[in-house]
């Protein structure tokens, strides 16, 4: 549904409730919110997501952690990180990959005979373990699991709305990154024509999230103004709809 059907939709349930006209700037107000607890329902499936908890009948609404993923798939993105001596940051909700794309060695340079740095950049994708801060420590001073070109890790933490990315070996210079980001704002626009808002298209903002979501963005706004209906009311409403429309 485009963010037009919604905004009617919501206006007839308000209207058969008796709830009154729902301005544009109220709708919008509550199309955001709608939306954005929709995307951290499903990132928090995305984030936790495991088979053993799908099998134990964790998630509701049949909503898996594959099915989530494809909910949310508009708000996916693959950034780069340019780090110096290790350290970057990106805005993100949630980091779920890392690659290390470029390192820098220091290298002899047999006519000066002095050690120059010199910038690689790595062909095939190599992965960033993501570690924790209880056992970086514990890798940084193993032997075994020391963090390397071939065996890189990162630690990542909240700063100020962004996310810091510290990765070991301090060599590498550059990562790529997929990342989840909520930064939609869901408006219903319009023109004034005898008194009255008519919808703007060219100046409208979709929604994002997957239209297999648009029942239950109705579903929630409806909530906020205090209106309770079910899925399968929202159903029968369009079926019947599609039936006046035939008739036409």
């Amino acid at each position: 549904m485009t963010i037009d059907e919604i905004y009617r939709l919501v206006q007839a349930f308000a209207s058969k409730d008796q709830r009154g006209f729902i301005t544009p700037a109220e709708f919008n107000l509550m199309a955001q919110q709608a939306e954005l607890e929709l995307y951290n329902e499903r990132l928090q499936v995305v984030m936790e997501g495991s088979q053993a908890k799908k099998i134990a009948g964790y998630y509701k609404k049949a909503l898996t952690p594959a099915v989530a993923e494809q909910d949310i798939l508009t708000f996916l993105y693959k950034g780069e990180i340019t780090l110096t001596t290790g350290e970057g940051f990106i805005i993100s909700d949630y980091i779920c990959q890392l690659y290390a794309t470029d390192y820098t060695l220091s290298v002899l340079n047999s006519k000066t005979l002095k050690y120059e740095d010199k910038t690689t950049t790595i062909t095939n994708q190599l992965a960033v373990d993501v570690v924790t801060t209880k056992n970086v420590g514990q890798i940084q001073r193993s032997s075994l699991v020391k963090p390397s070109l071939d065996f890189p890790v990162a630690l990542l933490s909240s700063n100020a709305g962004s996310v810091n990315v510290s990765v070991f070996p301090s060599t590498i210079t550059k990562i790529s990154c997929y990342y989840y980001l909520y930064n939609n704002k869901p408006t219903w626009n319009y023109v004034t024509i005898a008194g009255k808002p008519v919808y703007d298209s060219s100046n409208s903002t979709a929604f994002k999230i997957s239209s297999r979501c648009h029942g239950e963005l109705v579903i929630k706004i409806l909530g906020y103004l205090g209106v309770s209906i079910r899925e399968a009311d929202l159903v029968n409403y369009a079926q019947a709809k599609e039936v006046e429309q035939d008739k036409v």
